[in-house]
């Protein structure tokens, strides 16, 4: 069963009513496909807050990890906000609220992305120093080495040269 005409009404025509069926399908698939992603369940709501907030007790731990009275009576609280509907946003938002940013695992804004962006930087600047430091070490050490080269090429030549004069005398 087509859901499009399939009778020839002329090239321009059927290009034109193609072009409609293709965007009329289009529009049912983004509204169906929004419907579906739009309604999270409860149980990943509550999975994903749980990954994102600290244990009061302590802030060492998320509390989906955390084995404390106090992580366990927020995961039940987050289950029952979750099951009454609150999106994960607004349950992120009532625990900001009641302990401030410190709550997060990873903070929210500018705070965040530094602690995640800094250690990059000072990897790639410390690399950097060191690519540096190594290249004036090989440097410094092939100047070194070049100097003793012709130092001892040199030494060379006068034992050879007293070699030689010695040899000739002795002949003589």
């Amino acid at each position: 069963m087509h859901a499009c005409p399939r009778r020839s009404l002329g090239t321009r025509v059927d290009s034109y009513v193609g072009q409609l069926c293709m965007l009329a399908s289009l529009a049912f698939i983004l509204l169906t496909s929004t419907v579906v992603t739009s309604a999270v369940p409860p149980r990943e709501v509550v999975a994903r807050v749980e990954q994102r907030l600290l244990a009061p007790c302590c802030y060492s731990q998320a509390v989906a990890e955390h084995m404390s009275a106090e992580a366990e009576q927020m995961r039940q609280e987050i289950e029952r906000m979750a099951a009454s509907g609150e999106s994960e946003a607004t349950i992120i938002e009532h625990y900001k609220g009641q302990y401030g940013e410190r709550i997060l695992v990873v903070p929210d804004g500018g705070t965040g992305r530094v602690l995640f962006v800094l250690p990059l930087i000072v990897l790639m600047l410390l690399a950097t120093i060191l690519t540096l430091v190594l290249r004036q070490m090989l440097r410094a050490g092939v100047r070194f080495s070049a100097r003793v080269d012709q130092e001892e090429l040199q030494r060379l030549r006068t034992e050879f040269s007293e070699v030689i004069d010695r040899e000739l005398r002795d002949r003589a």
